[in-house]
């Protein structure tokens, strides 16, 4: 578990459990009285009990599965995440006599193929999807996509000038250990991550296994 705050979620969740057991409990019961006592299967006072206790049933399953699953952590006021921004330089792969790289890139089939970037920084290896992550090869490091995130201006200009365009940054945006995102199980979790591979140009870039769209 990342967080004890987590456990607030977890209670919850339990309490909901407890309270539909005891609701489905309740509404039997309710209609046994009601056909024991009074001969009949209907009422309006025990229809309306039940529909209120459905009713606060469903508004807690929706505010538990909105925070645990549905939250969109864009959307989130900036006091419940915490940003980082990590850089490292690229390892150039010279395996191929060919043509020394920075990044890999295969590319998988389908109507809506998606991209993976693989590529080397000191002492390891790392693939990620296009889905999250971008590659820049242009005059301006942070390209249209990388621009959805607050870059220091400064480090990046550093770091194109210490390793000669050929770095990757990664920005990781983590849930704060709080009470709020304890109800939502996500206190101390990664809630998001992207990275962005930064080459001289696209010359440095090698794809391979490209698939074309199916029909």
């Amino acid at each position: 578990m990342k967080s004890a705050w987590n456990l607030i979620g977890m209670g919850l969740w339990l309490l909901l459990l407890i309270y539909l057991v005891w609701m489905v409990h309740d509404m039997r019961v309710r209609r046994l009285k009601l056909i024991v006592t009074e001969k009949k299967s209907f009422s309006a006072q025990n229809l309306t009990k039940s529909t209120i206790e459905v009713i606060i049933f469903l508004l807690g399953l929706w505010g538990m599965s909105y925070a645990t699953f549905f939250q969109d952590v864009s959307k989130l006021n900036t006091n419940r995440v915490t940003v980082a921004y990590h850089y490292k330089p690229l390892v150039l792969d010279t395996t191929s006599a060919a043509q020394s790289t920075y990044v890999t890139v295969r590319t998988g089939k389908g109507r809506k193929p998606i991209q993976v970037y693989k590529y080397s920084t000191d002492g390891e290896t790392d693939q990620v999807s296009s889905l999250d992550a971008t590659i820049s090869g242009g005059k301006d490091p942070i390209n249209v996509s990388a621009s959805a995130y607050k870059w220091n201006k400064k480090t990046v200009k550093r770091y194109d000038t210490k390793t000669q365009k050929a770095w990757v940054g990664v920005v990781e945006t983590t849930y704060k250990k709080d009470f709020l995102n304890g109800i939502g199980l996500h206190a101390g979790r990664l809630a998001n991550r992207f990275t962005l591979i930064r080459v001289p140009d696209h010359s440095f870039v090698k794809q391979t296994n490209l698939g074309a769209d199916e029909q």
